[in-house]
């Protein structure tokens, strides 16, 4: 089985080794393509084992990114079985209690198109230390917030259509169980701000204002600090953590699903913060 896993990028030199390092681990044999939208920090540059593809730098535009990763997964699909696509702050990971490893899965599961369970991966100020970027990533990191939008239909065998942010598209995936797949934008305070800072002070289309797309990736420090690290902190410190199970989730998120168009969309929305298993340590 021949599988390619792409993600496109600019800048970011904390989630691109993460994300080389662990599609490397989980899908041995995999080729990596890394489309690379104008980077100038040289995060980039050097990359074991990866194929580069260079574009210049443009005002950010989802629908423009999308139709390009479109376009070249339909191309890739000549060659490749399976193509994966995320961003590199998304890392996907097959249920280490039933699957060996992503590759395993793969071999195992033969949906046309797949979609993970989504979970964003909390930084809980106040009892967890800065992220030690050299050490594996859950373990440090021990709590994770189910996310509907994080349900990405990223596995296909078939050529997809995505919608901007690449959270639906032109198919019906097969929504798994055993599958997980954990954004990484929020593990960190001081990671999360420096990105933040580069998003929001960077060029975007006027058509990604108009629309206004991606709109997190221009809020305020204050409003991330808020969301994203106090309030998740002050949940579990208040309420405690969740079991990791999703099925209501999933049964809300598969009760939501509709046509939009060409397009299969769900309800945006969010579970309770979980604690990840200690089977999950050192995955990422």
């Amino acid at each position: 089985m021949h599988v390619a896993v792409v993600t496109m990028v600019y800048n970011e030199g904390v989630n691109l080794p993460i994300w080389v390092r662990h599609y490397k681990a989980h899908c041995p044999g995999a080729t990596l393509f890394v489309i690379d939208h104008g980077s100038d920090d040289g995060s980039t540059h050097g990359l074991p084992e990866v194929n580069l593809i260079p574009f210049p730098r443009t005002p950010f535009d989802d629908q423009t990114r999308a139709e390009i990763v479109t376009d070249f997964q339909h191309a890739l699909l000549r060659l490749y079985d399976v193509v994966i696509y995320t961003d590199c702050d998304e890392m996907l990971v097959a249920d280490p209690r039933i699957h060996a490893s992503l590759g395993s899965f793969l071999a195992s599961v033969e949906s046309d198109a797949i979609a993970p369970i989504g979970l964003n991966v909390h930084q809980l100020l106040g009892s967890e230390a800065a992220i030690d970027l050299r050490a594996p990533i859950l373990g440090q990191r021990r709590f994770a917030r189910f996310a509907s939008s994080m349900c990405k239909p990223s596995i296909a065998r078939v050529p997809l259509v995505w919608v901007p942010g690449f959270h639906a598209c032109d198919r019906i995936p097969d929504y798994r169980a055993d599958l997980y797949q954990f954004h990484l934008r929020w593990m960190d305070l001081d990671a999360s701000l420096d990105r933040l800072r580069l998003t929001r002070s960077m060029a975007w289309s006027e058509r990604a204002l108009q629309h206004n797309w991606a709109p997190r990736q221009r809020q305020s420090d204050e409003e991330r600090i808020r969301e994203e690290f106090e309030a998740p902190a002050e949940t579990v410190r208040t309420h405690g953590a969740a079991p990791f199970t999703f099925e209501v989730q999933m049964k809300r998120l598969l009760d939501s699903l509709r046509a939009h168009g060409e397009f299969h969309e769900v309800d945006a929305f969010r579970g309770p913060i979980a604690e990840v298993p200690e089977a999950f340590f050192g995955l990422i």
